[in-house]
């Protein structure tokens, strides 16, 4: 029973929502690290993701019942009505904790919960629905940057992860079906996009150190090599991989974006959840 639910939770992606707030805590405090604050929003982003992960495949178990009949809901493993109280009330357990860190935190969430839902429940099946899976991610940078007031510098440093998850799930859209190329030409493009952008952060004196971009030009190049693969391999099996692979990748850019911001060092943290990350995408999947 534990299995199945620790598939339908997606368990091992949550450690990619906690670099995004650890970076942008670090990044918002200059390394002064409000521990209250940090576990709240810790505690709030996860409980948004997780019961993300829990609504998607509440809302789409028709299309898993024909596409995905292994996994939890379409099995039978995990009653419905279950994953529907799970589902939402996890959601309301985001919205609270984020209410107990602030009130410029609350707003980010209740912002986000309704991304999540907007998404979950019809959008996603839009083109616009890469928008909106984009915009959940900008947001939970945006909740962990909020320890400090926002300003127009904090509403721009998540344009990376924004254009990063606009890109990946782009290419999500195939990982079933692998049916043409076209997203994987707009994925490359939404990564170059994404590249293009850390020096216009640095230009705006939002980054401060230059060296990390060069381990970022490297990442860069392994998504390319991975990307121009698929041209050749066009099978589901190969797109879930790869989604699989950029999704992970989502903490070593968080990464980066806080060693370029400083505290440099707050990288090495950061990047240290991968490990975890790794070891448990042997038991469950994350797509």
């Amino acid at each position: 029973m534990f299995a199945h639910y620790f598939q339908l939770l997606r368990l091992p992606a949550v450690f990619t929502v906690w670099s995004n707030i650890i970076a942008a805590h670090l990044i918002s405090t200059s390394g002064a690290v409000e521990w209250q604050i940090l576990g709240l929003t810790l505690c709030s982003s996860s409980a948004f993701y997780l019961g993300g992960m829990v609504l998607n495949d509440c809302f789409d178990l028709d299309e898993d019942l024909r596409e995905r009949p292994h996994r939890p809901l379409p099995s039978g493993a995990i009653p419905i009505d279950h994953a529907w109280r799970l589902g939402w009330g996890l959601m309301l357990t985001g919205i609270a904790l984020s209410g107990l860190a602030g009130t410029q935190q609350l707003i980010i969430g209740a912002l986000l919960s309704l991304c999540v839902i907007a998404y979950n429940g019809w959008l996603k099946h839009f083109a616009v629905g890469c928008l909106a899976m984009g915009s959940c991610r900008y947001l939970n940078w945006l909740l962990g940057l909020s320890v400090a007031p926002l300003t127009i510098g904090h509403y721009l440093l998540p344009l990376p992860i924004l254009l990063y998850i606009i890109a990946v799930t782009i290419l999500s859209r195939i990982e079933t079906t692998a049916d043409q190329t076209r997203p994987i030409t707009l994925c490359i493009t939404g990564m170059t996009a994404m590249v293009a952008t850390m020096p216009l952060l640095y230009y705006l004196d939002l980054l401060s150190n230059l060296w990390p971009l060069i381990p970022g030009a490297i990442l860069f190049l392994m998504m390319l090599q991975l990307l121009n693969k698929l041209y050749s391999e066009m099978e589901p099996t190969n797109i879930q991989h790869s989604v699989k692979l950029l999704v992970m990748g989502i903490i070593p850019l968080d990464a980066i974006m806080v060693s370029a911001a400083d505290p440099w060092w707050g990288g090495l943290i950061v990047i240290l959840l991968l490990v975890p990350g790794r070891i448990l995408i042997k038991i469950a999947s994350i797509t």
